[in-house]
């Protein structure tokens, strides 16, 4: 029996939640990224369509600075499971001596994670974003602004915006595994788990010792001399 195979406690479990939580952090960092590429192009588009003297103003900074701290949570995740998947296949025992480290790190982004993502999640479902146009340094009334941006087949509610969709709804599951991920090293991590853990090379050198002292004694009783009459 490998060594590599037992010295880590629930190896099945910790490798399971953690590429887990490694696949959806990607997949949030790749929204999160999506979203604010594709926010960027929609605010150049309906500039570009509005003839000048216009000039269009776009404010988008609840959910812009939401999502890129929602952006960097999420790539941060995947990085730091890349790095314990790592650990775990190349240094097994340097993974079991840093199992709770890496779930306090994990659970440290999960709230990261929560904090960011419950306000982004308020500005979708309830905010807009806010344009407003001028001509010659006078603003034109709100209703004509949004007449003219649905004529264009732009809108400002967040909610009617699909990329926004994902952004506020993918990331949740993130943080669901990513809360497992922690969980699970905690437990693996704790003193019992660690001391139960079976480890191949100690037991296999004790029992072959053993097994030698028995092959030992067994040829000494064989080669004792016979008592010699008197």
């Amino acid at each position: 029996m490998s060594a590599n195979s037992t010295d880590v406690p629930l190896r099945n479990a910790v490798l399971g939640s953690l590429f887990m939580a490694w696949a959806w952090g990607v997949i949030s960092g790749s929204v999160g990224l999506n979203a604010l590429i594709k926010s960027n192009q929609e605010k150049s588009r309906f500039k570009k369509l509005v003839p000048p003297p216009t000039k269009i103003t776009i404010n988008t900074n609840d959910v812009f600075k939401s999502g890129v701290v929602l952006t960097t949570v999420g790539a941060l995740i995947a990085v730091l499971c890349s790095i314990f998947l790592l650990v775990l296949f190349v240094s097994p025992r340097l993974s079991v001596r840093s199992l709770r480290i890496q779930s306090l790190i994990l659970a440290f982004c999960a709230t990261w994670l929560f904090a960011t993502q419950v306000p982004f999640t308020d500005f979708f479902a309830n905010r807009s974003a806010q344009v407003s146009a001028t001509i010659g340094g006078v603003k034109l009334p709100d209703s004509i602004v949004q007449t003219t941006a649905q004529a264009l087949g732009s809108t400002s509610v967040y909610n009617e915006i699909g990329y926004l969709r994902l952004v506020a709804i993918l990331p949740w599951i993130t943080l669901l595994f990513t809360v497992i991920a922690s969980a699970v090293l905690f437990v693996a991590g704790s003193p019992a788990r660690r001391s139960s853990t079976p480890r191949a090379g100690p037991v296999e050198n004790l029992a072959s010792n053993d097994h030698v002292a028995g092959e030992k004694e067994e040829q000494d009783e064989k080669t004792l001399p016979a008592a010699s009459p008197a």
